[in-house]
């Protein structure tokens, strides 16, 4: 098995900077994508999931594995134990993407459907799952947020001089593992979350200095935008960001045509929401070189053509 999990690691590719082609955007700063969308099934999910993997013991492994995901995670989960031999369960909301639905059940996984709200409150600790196979939490397993880490160390590496990173911001994980590796290798970088319009718990619980719930609406942008912020991974973000940005539907549909045509990239609204928030930073003109995280490319052709 530990020989499987290396392979599964040699899939995880180190991600270039591409500057951002601004031709349609006044703005001063040079942008950089990160384009974590080319990683295998289509998002950074791949980079956690083998570290949580590589810490624990093989006949630990052998009861399986289950996360409650929007997709991606879902994905590199079920990837993953297919690689391994091993079963996996998933809790997805019954409003997934088809095209990750379709991808978890090629890869063997089990899907079990749940109302939004149910799924979350998994994610929150409010219901015990009935199995004993390792459930794998999008933002508090520490082993997962030192895999997501890498990727802040692959941009340092390659520019050590960027003025301010961008990272959407879902559950939390991507922006811990990612804000924490920064701040301890340059502490001078700025950090900036991201979420839609439709639902930005994070901007508002950093407005009024504590963890709260939102009305949360439903969008295209599925990877992120979440209710709430959950109070353990608050206490951690809030030291770290500068700032939350709010970002429009229409800025996303924007750049992920941008994405689509000047680059050939594929991505999903988080992604699209980053790059967009990327741009609004530019424009304020306070940092020469930004970093924005295009944390995923899966989402419904039928959704990807009401853009283009």
């Amino acid at each position: 098995m530990r020989e499987s999990i290396l392979n599964l690691e040699k899939l995880i590719i180190r991600t270039p900077l591409i500057p951002f082609c601004n031709t349609y955007f006044d703005i001063g700063s040079r942008i950089f994508l990160k384009p974590e969308n080319l990683q295998i099934f289509g998002s950074y999910k791949i980079r956690g999931i083998v570290s949580v993997l590589k810490e624990i013991e093989p006949h630990i492994l052998q009861k399986g594995l289950c996360v409650a995901s929007a997709g991606n995670m879902a994905q590199a989960v079920a990837f993953s134990a297919q690689e391994l031999n091993i079963p996996s369960r998933i809790y997805v909301p019954e409003a997934a993407p088809q095209t990750k639905l379709m991808a978890i059940q090629k890869l063997g996984a089990e899907i079990i459907r749940m109302h939004y709200e149910d799924v979350w409150k998994i994610v929150r600790g409010d219901i015990k799952l009935p199995d004993d196979r390792i459930f794998i939490h999008p933002a508090l397993n520490q082993s997962l947020l030192n895999g997501y880490s890498k990727i802040a160390d692959e941009i340092i590496d390659e520019m050590p001089d960027i003025d301010a990173i961008v990272i959407p911001f879902g559950v939390g994980g991507l922006s811990l593992g990612i804000g924490n590796r920064i701040q301890q290798r340059n502490p001078h970088i700025a950090i900036y979350t991201c979420e839609p319009e439709t639902a930005s718990p994070l901007k508002s619980s950093l407005q009024l200095t504590k963890p709260i719930s939102i009305d949360r609406k439903p969008s295209f942008v599925d990877a992120i935008g979440t209710p709430e912020v959950l109070p353990q991974v608050f206490h951690q973000i809030a030291s770290l960001v500068k700032d939350s940005l709010v970002i429009s539907l229409n800025d996303i549909k924007h750049v992920l045509k941008s994405l689509y045509f000047n680059h050939k990239l594929v991505c999903e609204g988080a992604a699209g929401c980053s790059l967009a928030a990327a741009i609004q930073l530019a424009k304020l003109g306070s940092y020469q070189k930004i970093v924005c995280i295009l944390s995923g490319g899966n989402i419904d052709d039928a959704v990807l053509k009401q853009f283009l």
